[in-house]
């Protein structure tokens, strides 16, 4: 697992960022990235605090490795107790702001897992291993993942509660 220095170091690696139409050399040191990033360590900054580790961190009994709790897959009530916990804990930590970089994207990530499944098992694909591995990766190396989320669009001249589908 990283620690906040390391999730900040790892954002200057050379990619080009732009704000307002000048280049950000560093934007962990930038006037307004800067508060973006630090609010984002936060994922970080409570799993490597004792105060908060044993909420922050689970250990995986398959592989005895240690890994966020954001990357622990539901499997009881209690494990949605703790995501939920952790949650309100990191966002009390930003002053109500919730932090997003781990916690949507690991709700995508169980999500994509289910769809993959059903999917391989309708039509015969192979996505699921593939979704895993991706999975993996994420919750191997502690990544923060980015998501953009929206309603499903079917009749883009409609609204969700206009059309008659069972996901809208």
């Amino acid at each position: 697992m990283r620690t906040p220095e390391q999730y900040k170091q790892s954002l200057r690696d050379g990619r080009e960022v732009y704000f307002e139409g000048q280049r950000v050399e560093d934007v962990t040191t930038h006037p307004v990235i800067g508060v973006a990033v630090n609010h984002a360590a936060i994922d970080y900054q409570i799993a490597d605090d004792p105060s908060y580790r044993d909420l922050a961190v689970y250990n995986d009994a398959q592989s005895g490795r240690q890994y966020s709790r954001y990357f622990k897959i539901p499997a009881t009530a209690e494990d949605l107790l703790k995501r939920s916990r952790l949650i309100e804990s990191s966002t009390r930590l930003g002053n109500t702001l919730v932090v997003l970089i781990k916690e949507i994207g690991t709700d995508c990530l169980f999500a994509l897992q289910l769809i993959a499944k059903q999917m391989d098992e309708k039509l015969g694909t192979k996505y699921l291993p593939r979704v895993r591995a991706i999975f993996e990766q994420c919750r191997d190396n502690d990544l923060a993942m980015a998501v953009a989320q929206t309603d499903v669009k079917g009749d883009r001249s409609r609204g969700p509660a206009e059309q008659r589908h069972p996901d809208y």
